[in-house]
């Protein structure tokens, strides 16, 4: 008969339970090993294990596999549960029960020895050759089939320690380099550490972390390459036990061809659902192994990552409150330039309030007859070029303080910008992030400074514009008030001409009356005269001499009365002047409010007069006391205004 290939094919059916729980074994098995770096003697251990001598198993005890269903509770159990049996309990209790059997098994083997009789009588009835030799072969059947899987035992006891020597390694590699990767990232565990540090210091930092990724890949991929060999090995041997012993159980001829085939395909199916279970493990193990050092990766990187936020956000942080202690300090709030300009301004104005003063003081000596209205006029228009000097000053200074305070604003901007740049160039946040950051935090202490320096640029515009309309007002009200006065003399000056030309027109007329009659006088003497230069005897002349001398007594008496006459006009002069000098000096106490007998004594209130005369003066008499009323308040105010003119530039009337 033709020998065909004997096909090794693994059915559908259990198998995936199988492999499920040989991954669960696999899993709690490597969860179990403990995190040790391996000592000599761990090695000592592993090689006294090599060294145990081969234990021969039936096939009944191994037909399920190495470990018994009690010892596989054992393994997937957890230590100290309550519902799992205690082993070591259970092997003393086993040792006791076994060295009771044996010392009973010896006595019953005692027994029958004593009951075998002295003499043996051969009996034959038939032939048993052929059981014989069927129970032979049965024998060394059995005995090869315990063989093979024996083999099988030690394969897998061989090769375990292997599997576990290529864990415990890497499990020492992957915590050594944990260690590392702490120590790394405890460069940026606290605020203190991280904000003294550099971007480019930050991601060395994680390059270092990540340079670790290729290492731990390498270890578990040889880890896998490793399990792979071992596992290729294992099958090769086991390979070679079934080469062996399937010759050997053909040559034995116990089982017929098929029924062996059959055998022998039921157990490489048995050993390739072990293989695949294993290398499905192996697999696991090596998926699980990648995934958690990718998770592991992707953990740190998200660490690092937000340590990175934390440390923008403290820079950002540093950054801001540099430039808001710079916003408070006294560069900004008082700067030099704006005190200068200030100091400058200060003294130009104490200049010409000086100049000021001097001309308001120039008032008092403004007496008559120099207080005339031109000059008066001349000394307004003075006080107006003044002040138009004093608020020239005023503006040239405020342009000057409107130029310190946008120099400030400038620099608090190129403050501002220096920062947004060192942000931007130390790679702190983006250029996008960092204008925010300007916007948000920065931008409204700017604004806020400016603001301030324009109120407060504001209040002295005001400041200055009200003072400036009140000196306007004031020097205007002092201006009526010295015009007022100039007026009263010019009145005064005006009263006297009127009188002059009285007694010049007096004086006049007298003279023409006494011309007129001289006149006749000496027309009638010219006649007389012209009658003696034709008289021809002695008495006509005589005649005519006593009319020229009664004539010429005449004329001298007329002017010894004209004489008279203008001296008596002349003397009425003084009083004349007495009356206008008497109205001018009322004129002064009512325009200046005072009383000639009792000069610090104020007058009466204007109402009050009023008031009092109402009852017995007409309506037309009310009429012009209300108008006297409303002058005389008129010049009340005036000179209340004055006094206070002159009380705040520090001069009295």
């Amino acid at each position: 008969m033709a020998e065909t290939t004997t096909m090794r094919v693994i059915p559908s059916g259990k198998i995936y339970r199988q492999m499920f729980d040989a991954q669960v074994q696999l899993n709690k098995s490597l969860t179990a090993v403990p995190k040790r770096p391996k000592s000599p003697s761990t090695r000592q251990s592993v090689s006294a294990t090599n060294s145990v001598p081969l234990v021969r198993l039936n096939t009944d005890e191994t037909k399920h596999g190495v470990l018994t269903e009690r010892q596989q509770t054992w393994v997937n159990g957890f230590p100290n549960e309550p519902h799992i049996e205690n082993p070591v309990l259970y092997r003393q209790y086993a040792d006791y029960m076994s060295r009771k059997l044996r010392s009973q098994e010896a006595l019953v083997y005692d027994e029958e020895v004593q009951a075998l009789p002295d003499i043996v009588v051969p009996t034959k009835k038939g032939s048993d050759i052929i059981d014989r030799i069927a129970s032979s072969r049965k024998e060394r059947h059995e005995a090869a089939v315990e063989d093979m899987q024996q083999e099988f035992n030690v394969i897998s006891s061989n090769f375990e320690p292997c599997i576990t020597e290529a864990s415990e390694s890497i499990l020492n590699q992957l915590e050594s380099d944990d260690e590392e990767l702490t120590e790394l990232l405890n460069q940026i565990s606290t605020d203190e550490d991280l904000i003294g540090l550099e971007l480019y210091e930050l991601e060395r930092i994680w390059e270092e972390v990540q340079s670790h990724s290729p290492s731990r890949q390498g270890w578990i991929l040889q880890l896998d390459q490793t399990l792979k060999t071992l596992e290729d090995n294992r099958t090769q041997q086991i390979r070679s036990v079934f080469e062996v012993y399937s010759d050997k159980l053909e040559k034995i001829a116990h089982l017929l061809a098929p029924d062996l085939q059959k055998y022998l395909d039921k157990e490489a199916q048995n050993m390739n659902k072990v293989m695949l279970s294993n290398r499905r493990a192996f697999a696991d193990l090596f998926v699980r192994l990648m995934s958690a050092d990718i998770e592991r990766e992707k953990t740190q990187y998200a660490l690092w990552k937000r340590r990175k936020e934390d440390w923008s956000a403290l820079k950002t942080k540093k950054y801001v409150d540099e430039f808001k202690v710079f916003m408070k300090s006294e560069e900004v709030t008082k700067p030099e330039g704006v005190d200068t300009v200030l100091e400058n301004m200060l003294e130009d104005q104490q200049t010409l309030n000086i100049k000021r003063l001097d001309l308001v003081q120039s008032l008092v000596d403004m007496k008559p007859p120099m207080s005339t209205k031109t000059s008066v006029f001349k000394w307004n228009q003075t006080m107006k070029s003044l002040s138009q000097e004093i608020e020239t000053i005023n503006q040239k200074h405020l342009s000057k303080l409107h130029e310190e305070y946008e120099l400030i604003c400038q620099t608090c901007i190129d403050r501002m910008n220096k920062v947004k740049e060192r942000l931007i160039n130390e790679g702190v946040c983006t250029p996008v992030k960092s204008q925010s950051v300007v916007d948000i935090q920065m931008l409204p202490l700017v604004g806020e400074q400016q603001k301030t320096f324009e109120e407060n640029l504001e209040v002295m515009e005001n400041a200055l514009e009200t003072h400036g309309l009140t000196m306007t007002t004031d020097i205007k009200s002092l201006f009526k008030f010295s015009q007022g006065a100039a007026h009263v003399w010019d009145v005064h000056e005006i009263g006297l001409a009127k009188q002059e030309r009285a007694l010049q027109e007096k004086l006049e007329n007298c003279r023409q009356e006494h011309d007129s009659k001289n006149q006749e006088t000496e027309a009638m003497l010219d006649n007389i005269m012209d009658k003696m230069r034709q008289d021809g005897n002695e008495q006509n002349l005589a005649t005519s001499l006593v009319k020229s001398l009664e004539m010429l007594e005449r004329i001298r008496l007329s002017y010894e009365v004209f004489h008279q006459k203008q001296t008596d006009i002349v003397k009425t002069y003084p009083e004349m002047v007495t009356s206008e000098l008497s109205n001018y000096d009322d004129s002064v106490c009512k325009f200046f409010l005072v009383d000639r007998i009792h000069p610090d004594d104020r007058p009466e209130s204007v109402d009050s007069e009023g008031r009092n005369s109402q009852a017995s003066v007409s309506s037309q008499e009310e009429k012009k006391k209300e108008r006297k009323k409303k002058r005389r308040a008129s010049r009340v105010k005036d000179m209340s205004e004055m006094r206070i003119l002159l009380n705040y530039f520090g001069c009295s009337l």
